[in-house]
């Protein structure tokens, strides 16, 4: 069926936010919003699942409401639903995601897609690692259009990895390309063994990182925001971290699959200034210590910040 004319609903679910558009085939959005999304307010795991999954469907429902043509039976394609993990893309259930609090194994598409059918809406919900959705829409209409093996990793929340491999997704059973989660800090989890997370890619680079090990540093804020305005010199020691936590996963990823390009997108692409230019700096003298076949560009992603929204829409047309 061709895609011209066609029209999806893309959602990006991420630890503090949740973003959507109605996308058209050619990647044109026509209509955005994001919401904040508390993961603690209340208490309780399945309370919090309840409201997000409500959140969702009510708004596909607005979209459907305030675009009827586009989200007629004629020319919609369907919701496609992004979300961190890790997650089984198969099943559609979340596994104990590493930031939503308390939530266990979740059959979120199943539990969304019921949610937006009972208020009428008789559509199809897909499901994909946001990540990796975001790498399918740096393919799709951003940087890596002409590429069969690239990388897409996002740095806001917690560090997400998409890997697509000769034009297909780094997974297995439903799985994995889950390389913000790889260790890099061999020193800091022999001497705190139970702290497994704080020593990987994203408990050092991720926007929830650098708030936690500033405020072991004295830090009284609560957003990066607030920790960029602070502009003490005693926290440059987290972006440096950040950057070299970053550069390793690059030289993992590039050593690993041979990749054509590493693309960068997430909420923390707004302050690439402080650890991006280091990244790539470092990501070129370890590949070139090792073998400078393996080297590859990194770059922002054109989809930039948009990225997981737009990834989310184009998994209908898979």
């Amino acid at each position: 069926m061709s895609r011209k004319g066609r029209y999806t609903i893309g959602i990006d679910l991420g630890g503090t936010k949740l973003a959507a558009a109605l996308v058209r085939h050619d990647g044109h959005i026509l209509d955005f919003t994001k919401v904040p999304v508390d993961m603690k307010k209340e208490k309780s795991a399945k309370k919090t699942q309840d409201r997000v999954i409500e959140t969702i469907a009510e708004i596909v429902m607005d979209f459907k409401e305030r675009y009827p043509k586009q989200c007629s039976l004629s020319r919609f394609q369907g919701v496609g639903l992004a979300s961190a993990g890790p997650l089984n893309v198969e099943q559609g259930t979340l596994i104990h995601p590493a930031n939503f609090p308390g939530w266990k194994t979740v059959p979120l598409r199943r539990l969304v897609q019921k949610s937006i059918q009972r208020r009428g809406f008789k559509t199809e919900v897909h499901f994909q690692n946001d990540a990796i959705a975001a790498a399918y829409a740096e393919g799709w209409v951003g940087g890596a259009r002409q590429l069969r093996s690239y990388a897409l990793v996002t740095v806001g929340t917690g560090v997400g990895s998409g890997v697509i491999l000769n034009g297909k997704p780094c997974q297995n059973k439903g799985a994995g390309s889950e390389f913000g989660h790889c260790l890099v800090d061999i020193r800091g989890l022999q001497r705190h063994p139970k702290n497994l997370k704080h020593f990987t890619v994203e408990g050092i680079a991720s926007g929830t990182a650098l708030i936690r090990r500033a405020r072991e540093m004295g830090f009284q804020g609560s957003s990066v925001e607030e920790l960029v305005l602070a502009r003490s010199t005693k926290y440059q020691v987290l972006y440096d971290d950040m950057a070299w936590a970053l550069a390793g996963l690059c030289y993992n990823l590039s050593i690993g699959f041979h990749l054509d390009a590493i693309f960068f997108s997430g909420g923390l692409i707004k302050i690439r200034d402080l650890y991006f230019p280091q990244t790539k700096e470092r990501y070129k003298k370890m590949v070139r210590e090792f073998n400078p076949l393996f080297l590859c560009p990194l770059s922002i992603a054109k989809t930039k910040n948009q990225a997981g929204f737009l990834g989310a829409a184009y998994l209908p047309y898979l």
